[in-house]
C-alpha cells in the first residue's frame, strides 16, 4: 500500500531522476504556499480581519459560498499533497517513530488551518490567530518532510522495512481529508444553489426576482473543465486504494466513482441547456455521489484500522 511510489527507487535510474525532479516541484508549491496565504490573508490578524469581514469602514462579511469553495479545493490539494509527499518520506530509513511525529504534525495542523475559517465567521474573529499560527507549524512541518525527503534521496540509503503502522497511518490521514471534503461539498453546494429544484433552476437559469443572471456556457465549461481531471485524479486514487482493503465490490465502487462525478459534473449543462426539470437528476446524482465519496472513505478509515 505505499501508493503509486514502489521499492529501491535509487535502483532505478529513470525513476530515481523522475522523483527528484517530482520534489522540485513540490518544493515550488510549498514555496508559492507563502505567497498565495500572504497576498490572500496577510501575516496579521488585521489584514486577516479585513479578509473575512471587510474593510472596517465598510464592513462586508465573506460570503459562504466563497468560504465553503475555497475550503473545497484547499482540502483537495492538501489531502493529495500530503499523500504523495509522505508516501516518498515513508520510504526513507529515518525512524518511524520521526516519521509518525511529522505525519501528525502535518495533518492536524493541516486541518487546523482549513477549519479554522468556519471558527473565525461563525464563533469569533479570534480564531484569525489560531489560523495564522497553524498555518506557519503547517509549512514548517511540511517544509521540514520535504527537506528530508531531498536528503534521503540524495544521500542516505532506502529503509528497506518500512513500518506497516505508518503506511496506515497516511491512509487514516487521507481518509480523514476525504470525510471533510464530502462535508464540505455539502456546504458549497447548498450555499450555491440550495437543495430544492426550484433554487437549482433559479441558479442555472437565472432569477429576475433575485436580478439573476441564466449561467453562460463559458462560465460553466470553466468549472466543468477543471473538475473533469480532479475527478479523475480523485477517483483514481481512491479506487487503486480501495484494491488493497478487503472490501466487497471494489471495481463496482471505482467505477461508480468515475460515472457519478462525470454526470455530477455534467449535469448542471442538462438543466441550463437541455431540459429545465433535469435539476433533480442533479440533486439525485449530487446526494448519491456523495454517499459514494463518504462510503468509500469509510472503508479507506476502516482499512487503516484494520
Amino acid at each position: 500500500m505505499r501508493f503509486f511510489i514502489s521499492a529501491n527507487i535509487k535502483s532505478n535510474r529513470p525513476l530515481y531522476y523522475l522523483i527528484l525532479t517530482f520534489l522540485l516541484l513540490l518544493l515550488l508549491y510549498w514555496a508559492s504556499s507563502w505567497v498565495y496565504f500572504y497576498h490572500k490573508y496577510g501575516f496579521t490578524y488585521s489584514s486577516s480581519f479585513k479578509y473575512f469581514f471587510g474593510d472596517p469602514n465598510f464592513p462586508e462579511r465573506i460570503s459562504i459560498s466563497q468560504l465553503s469553495e475555497d475550503m473545497h479545493v484547499d482540502l483537495f490539494l492538501k489531502a493529495f499533497y500530503i499523500l504523495v509527499l509522505f508516501s516518498l518520506f515513508l520510504l526513507s530509513s529515518f525512524s518511524e517513530k520521526l516519521k509518525t511525529t511529522l505525519l501528525v504534525g502535518t495533518a492536524f495542523f493541516g486541518i487546523c488551518v482549513l477549519l479554522s475559517d468556519l471558527l473565525i465567521i461563525y464563533a469569533s474573529p479570534l480564531f484569525i490567530y489560531i489560523k495564522l499560527f497553524s498555518f506557519f507549524v503547517y509549512q514548517i512541518i511540511s517544509g521540514l518532510v520535504l527537506f528530508l525527503t531531498f536528503l534521503f534521496f540524495l544521500f542516505m540509503g532506502e529503509d528497506k522495512t518500512t513500518g506497516i503502522s505508518n503506511i496506515k497511518l497516511i491512509l487514516l490521514v487521507f481518509s480523514l481529508f476525504l470525510f471533510l471534503f464530502t462535508c464540505i461539498n455539502f456546504i458549497v453546494f447548498f450555499s450555491k444553489m440550495g437543495f430544492t429544484i426550484q433554487s437549482i433552476k433559479n441558479y442555472y437559469l437565472g432569477d429576475p426576482s433575485s436580478f439573476t443572471k441564466p449561467k453562460t456556457f463559458e462560465g460553466m465549461f470553466k468549472v466543468f473543465h477543471p473538475h473533469l481531471l480532479s475527478m479523475a485524479v480523485y477517483s483514481i486514487t481512491v479506487s487503486h486504494l480501495l484494491l488493497f482493503t478487503n472490501s466487497k465490490g471494489k471495481l463496482l465502487l471505482g467505477i461508480s466513482l468515475f460515472l457519478l462525478s462525470f454526470l455530477d459534473n455534467l449535469s448542471g449543462f442538462l438543466v441550463r441547456f437541455v431540459y429545465p426539470k433535469m435539476a433533480i437528476v442533479k440533486v439525485f446524482v449530487f446526494l448519491l455521489l456523495q454517499c459514494l465519496l463518504f462510503y468509500t472513505s469509510l472503508l479507506l478509515f476502516r482499512s487503516s484500522k484494520a
